[in-house]
């Protein structure tokens, strides 16, 4: 065995001195301890960390094996097995570790390698020995040398690159390093960050590169810290959104618009309504799908470009910044989502600016309103003279509209919220039709006061109608009822319209939830707390039975026959509007005829049930309305 040892000691590994110099194979070499090896892994890990130090040996290794395999190449009477054999042999013999192959497996065509498996182990690897001793266990393999040693050993023979896994690894704890060889195409992502060394920069490069590249970060914050700095000032002096905009404009040279929620458009430089309207659709279809935009973002529409940031007031999205560029105009995004995320704050702060003044105004309204009906003013001169600080005539004629919500669900917790954004809702549907109100709120209805003038010949009843459409998109799970009153010269008597208003919202229900005073007709004139008393004997002595004692059932039996008289007697039509079968409603009318005692084809007792039923909507609306949507 000795003999054996020695002679593959000198095939292989062939050590001579000359001169006073060591020379392996040929080449000098020298001799230094693995501690010395120990404390250059030590001060690479510190200087230029963990990724770059096992680049940096698996790159030394790699040239290590290269360097031997060159010799073992020349040797034509050997099989490239067993080459490739040689290889753990000389790094065993050069005391890198204890190396062994357990399996090999070559496949060939021609000069060309189809695949290789190759499969060993290490004992004692002086790399993970050292690494342990300095650092204690890793978390993953640490004998980057060696891995390297034996991909570019097997590299240079195969003339294919080849990468060498460590499996396991004497520095995480393991009893032996386990390894695992294959062509890189076979590795993919595996084998790249240890090939990465050729397309990494030199250390010094690099910071010279980074600190380029701090500097730019730098004039970059620069530009952006003094536009927000105009932009800051142009708040602090009260500009308008409009002057913001342009501000920022005519610094970066790049269309800016402003939209609001509902992609209106609030403010706008460097581009022309006509082109805006050409990218609105993109945008609008973009947002419709059911996309959001909680942060910047870039967005492909038409023939251009779109960076796009929220703009959050209260923690919600009140409108939209946008930067446009068309097709081939170049784009710094660093520093344009920096720029847009500042002007989008701006814009914020206007908008809570805009919110605190206009919450201030409709709070000194809505006590105003309040004054009004309550009576405090003495004449009417005192009152068209305060309103004139509201930009409000109330020496026009006026209506008042009473404007009624349920939920459908219960939601106690959020209450606040909902009577708050409902209030909120109607005041911005008037202020983006510039129509100029008084809004007063109690609990579930609003009152609100509009002069004739600002109506532009427009139908109260449409514009009622437009209101609850809005409001309901807002509001989910509500029902709106509203009663309009009569139109009122004398605002001295506001009072009386606040009232006519209450009289008609209680004619309204789900399936009219509009309701005119004028549709009253003289049961409106005649209803009024002096004469209630009177009313309900009227109404007693008109439905008998039916009115006394109400309970649920009678309750049920007067709501179908007011359906049934205000539809002329169509069973068909009144069947469907209260969902009944019309056997169903058969039934009941035959109830409700047994109990008045009367022929319901009667045209004149039709006309006075009519009269009596609408008085008891009215006087009796909260237990009817109950019953109802129930």
């Amino acid at each position: 065995m000795a003999i054996n040892r020695e002679v593959i000691l000198s095939d292989l590994l062939h050590i001579t001195q000359d001169d006073g110099f060591l020379y392996t194979n040929n080449e000098r070499a020298v001799i230094t301890s693995t501690s010395a090896f120990s404390t250059l892994q030590h001060d690479l890990i510190e200087n230029i960390g963990i990724e770059r130090l096992q680049t940096f040996f698996f790159k030394f290794g790699y040239h290590l094996g290269e360097e031997d395999a060159k010799k073992v190449a020349a040797n034509e009477a050997l099989s490239m097995v067993e080459k490739i054999a040689r290889g753990p042999v000389i790094h065993s013999l050069k005391g890198y570790a204890k190396s062994e192959i357990t399996e090999t497996d070559l496949e060939t065509q021609g000069n060309k390698t189809i695949s290789l498996c190759c499969k060993g182990m290490w004992q004692h690897s002086f790399e993970a020995e050292q690494y342990v001793k300095k650092f204690g266990f890793s978390e993953r393999p640490v004998c980057h040398s060696l891995s390297g040693y034996a991909s570019g050993f097997v590299s240079f023979l195969l003339g294919e690159k080849v990468f060498f896994k460590e499996l396991q690894c004497e520095g995480q704890g393991a009893p032996c390093c386990k390894w695992e060889g294959r062509l890189v195409s076979d590795w993919q992502e595996e084998s790249k960050e240890y090939f990465s060394y050729s397309k990494e920069l030199p250390v010094l490069k690099e910071l010279e590169q980074t600190n380029e590249q701090l500097l730019h970060e730098k004039n970059n914050l620069s530009i952006v810290t003094r536009i927000h700095q105009d932009l800051t000032d142009e708040l602090i002096k009260g500009s308008t959104l409009a002057t913001i905009v342009k501000k920022v404009n005519e610094q970066i040279h790049l269309p800016i618009i402003v939209e609001d929620k509902r992609r209106q458009l609030l403010a706008s430089s460097g581009i022309a309504l006509e082109d805006y309207h050409l990218i609105k659709s993109h945008f609008d279809e973009f947002l419709k799908s059911g996309q959001t935009i909680m942060k910047t973002r870039l967005l492909h529409c038409g023939n251009g470009t779109r960076l796009v940031a929220p703009i959050f007031l209260l923690g919600k999205i009140v409108g939209y910044c946008s930067f446009l560029y068309d097709g081939e105009e170049a784009m710094n995004q660093d520093i344009d989502s920096m720029l847009i995320g500042k002007l989008a704050s701006v814009c914020s702060l206007t908008f809570l600016k805009e919110k605190i003044e206009l919450d201030s105004m409709e709070r000194a309204k809505s006590y105003f309103f309040e004054e009004i009906i309550s009576g405090k003013y003495a004449s009417k001169q005192e009152i068209i003279r305060k309103a004139d600080y509201f930009q409000l005539d109330l020496a026009d004629r006026y209506y008042v509209i009473n404007m009624k919500y349920k939920f459908a669900k219960k939601c106690e917790e959020k209450e606040l919220t909902i009577h708050k954004n409902i209030y909120e809702s109607v005041s911005d549907f008037f202020n983006r039709k510039s129509i100029n109100i008084l809004i007063d709120q109690e609990t579930d209805s609003l009152f609100l006061l509009i002069t004739e003038k600002q109506l532009n010949n427009q139908n109260i009843v449409k514009l009622a109608r437009s209101l609850v459409s809005c409001v309901k998109k807002e509001i989910k799970h509500a029902l709106f009822l509203v009663g309009i009153s009569s139109l009122n010269s004398d605002i001295m008597e506001a009072n009386v319209a606040l009232n006519e208003a209450r009289a008609a919202v209680r004619l309204s229900s789900r399936d009219k939830c509009i309701t005119n005073f004028s549709e009253l007709g003289m049961i409106g004139v005649l209803i009024n707390e002096k004469n209630e008393k009177a009313i309900r004997k009227i109404i007693k002595d008109t439905l008998g039975i039916l009115y006394e004692d109400l309970d649920s059932n009678k309750i049920t039996l007067m709501e179908t026959l007011y359906h049934f008289l205000v539809n002329g007697g169509n069973l068909e039509q009144t069947a469907d509007d209260l969902a009944l079968s019309v056997s169903g409603l058969r039934y009941r009318l035959n109830k409700i005829t047994e109990l008045l005692g009367h022929d319901l084809r009667d045209p004149q007792l039709q006309f006075q049930l009519l009269l009596a039923l609408k008085a008891v909507r009215i006087i009796d609306y909260e237990l009817i309305v109950n019953q109802v949507e129930r």
